[in-house]
């Protein structure tokens, strides 16, 4: 140990500083309802260089492997979401909307930008940085919400498509635009040559990578698919730094092959989920410190420009073109704002322009840096808003439910502590002694059977039960209705004034009565799954009391035998 205090922490600090804030913002994100994603954004923001400088910006650089690592798993589960047997009805859908998309939004902001005196070169080259949607973001959101339908499969295939059109249509304005302004270094030819060699050896890559993880899952046993995957997948990614090759593309391609030619591709992303979750965290955490709050500001007028016209192109072209293709309503409304979202490929290009051609690269560079603050931190939430608007969430993703609260976790905590150090008292006690009336918990609120489905939920919101007693105007039950019936039921905010209470409640299989002995609660237990039980008054009409916890029971028992 040295002396002194260190001038600089570790990196180790860095990232432990990154994953906590990331906790405590996941925390807060079930608590209001936002995805993730946007937590860990907003969690790196606050501890990165641009608030509380608590992470520094050459540990950030320290991070960029990991960072890279992440970015490479998630598209390769991007990939694995295209089966061609399953693929080709959807492609027929999605191609239409994806040229109408990118076609609108290249147009939009290309005019809107030329329009207000910038030159033709930026307009072009900021048009289609404009067509990228963030991968990781758009695909973590659809999978956190777990969603289920059209919008969510044909933002899955969009988002892969724009991002392979940005890449190729950004690579061919930026060779047109040189050879306009007189700065090509080589001959045209050798331009189109290299860009068609770093496509091309990415595909071969990516082709090479899948068929090695296909072939090698099928030789090894499960519990080394793991490592198999991260051996290819960091050797992808190594080959592809090398040789400046877009492993964006690669990885896609990876994916594509895994899926099909791998009978156990469904098994493989379940290992390789074991540490992407991880690193996913740890990328939107470093991401998030990285974003410049002032270079939101630095983007301008520019910037301002660019976010309207490419919103309104990613909008209104997936509703011209779904319109025109007789798209479900759904498809219309909550396709658009689902591609949004703007991250890694835009930022990488956007380098890319400047280190290659600094004159006109500064500048947009400057915009979407600027820019990637807006998109990155709205996007996710227009994503989730989307999918739940078109009824594509099930409802345990829909709403926030707890079994625990803060002060009973606590409560445990203390007991168990108690318990190791010897002091919890010995006692014991005859359970006939007791009534059901003594642990029954009298401020839980019952769901009146009028409730509409709006109403049930907020109760599910608030509650830390998983079974809730219905009603009538009496305070007589008229049933229960049980959570885990309806976690998996997807959530449709358009018709929640349609479904009453009743309408959801099953009917009462066992109730307590208050001046029923402990040992007839400990029966009726026994009897079914729930975690509660209704308490009722012994006389008629039998109106309810309040309920019997089985964890009040059964820790009140557990106490009682020591």
């Amino acid at each position: 140990m040295t002396s002194s205090m260190p001038e600089e922490m570790h990196t180790a600090v860095s990232l432990g500083t990154l994953l906590i804030a990331s906790l405590l913002g996941g925390i807060v994100a079930d608590l209001i309802r936002i995805p993730r994603v946007t937590a860990y954004l907003l969690a790196g923001v606050m501890v990165g260089p641009s608030v509380a400088g608590l992470v520094t910006t050459e540990h950030m650089h320290h991070l960029i492997p990991l960072t890279k690592l992440a970015m490479a798993l998630v598209l390769l589960e991007l990939g694995c979401q295209f089966p061609l047997a399953q693929l080709r009805p959807i492609l027929r859908h999605a191609t239409w909307l994806s040229v109408g998309e990118l076609l609108t939004t290249f147009l939009f902001v290309a005019l809107g930008v030329w329009v207000f005196g910038y030159g033709l070169a930026t307009a072009v080259l900021l048009a289609a940085l404009a067509l990228a949607t963030a991968p990781a973001t758009t695909v973590l959101v659809l999978k956190e919400s777990n969603s289920e339908g059209p919008v969510t499969e044909l933002a899955s295939v969009l988002v892969a498509l724009n991002n392979i059109a940005a890449i190729v249509a950004f690579e061919a304005f930026f060779l047109a635009a040189r050879f306009a302004g007189g700065v090509l270094e080589e001959h045209p030819t050798a331009e189109i040559q290299r860009v068609m060699l770093d496509l091309g050896g990415a595909v071969l890559l990516g082709l090479i990578a899948g068929v090695w993880i296909s072939y090698g899952s099928g030789l090894l046993n499960q519990s080394r698919w793991l490592v198999l995957v991260l051996a290819i997948t960091i050797l992808l990614l190594g080959f592809c730094e090398t040789f400046a090759l877009p492993y964006m593309l690669a990885f896609l391609v990876t994916g594509i092959v895994v899926v099909n030619t791998s009978d156990t591709a469904h098994d493989l992303l379940k290992e390789h989920q074991k540490i992407s979750g991880l690193l996913v965290v740890v990328f939107f955490a470093v991401h998030g410190a990285e974003l410049q709050l002032d270079s939101f500001v630095a983007a301008g007028v520019l910037g301002g420009i660019y976010i309207a016209t490419r919103t309104a192109g990613k909008i209104l072209g997936i509703r011209w073109a779904s319109m025109w293709h007789h798209e479900a309503p759904t498809v219309r409304k909550y396709l658009g704002p689902c591609m949004l979202a703007q991250a890694g490929a835009a930022i990488a290009l956007a380098s890319t322009c400047a280190v290659r051609w600094p004159e006109i690269g500064g500048p947009i560079q400057t915009v979407i840096l600027g820019t990637v603050v807006f998109f990155e931190i709205v996007g996710p939430i227009l994503i989730r808003w989307s999918v739940l608007r078109a009824g594509e969430v099930p409802l345990a993703q829909a709403i926030s439910h707890r079994t625990e609260s803060a002060a009973s976790q606590a409560a445990k905590m203390w007991r168990r502590a108690r318990e190791a150090v010897g002091l919890t008292p010995h006692t014991t006690v005859d359970i006939d002694a007791l009534r059901v009336g003594d642990l029954v918990r009298k401020n839980v609120a019952a769901i009146a059977q009028t409730a509409d489905f709006e109403q049930v939920v907020d109760v599910m919101r608030t509650s830390h039960d998983n079974t809730y007693v219905v009603v009538d105007a009496e305070k007589q039950i008229v049933g229960i209705i049980r959570y885990g019936l309806l976690s998996d039921t997807f959530f449709d905010a358009q018709i929640d004034t349609l479904v009453r209470a009743e309408d959801l409640a099953m009917p009462l299989e066992v109730a307590l009565q208050t001046d029923q002995p402990l040992s007839a609660a400990v029966d009726a237990f026994r009897k079914t799954s729930d975690d509660i039980i209704p308490v009722i008054t012994p006389q008629t009409p039998h109106q309810f009391v309040g309920v019997l916890r089985r964890s009040d029971l059964m820790q009140f028992l557990i106490a009682s035998r020591k």
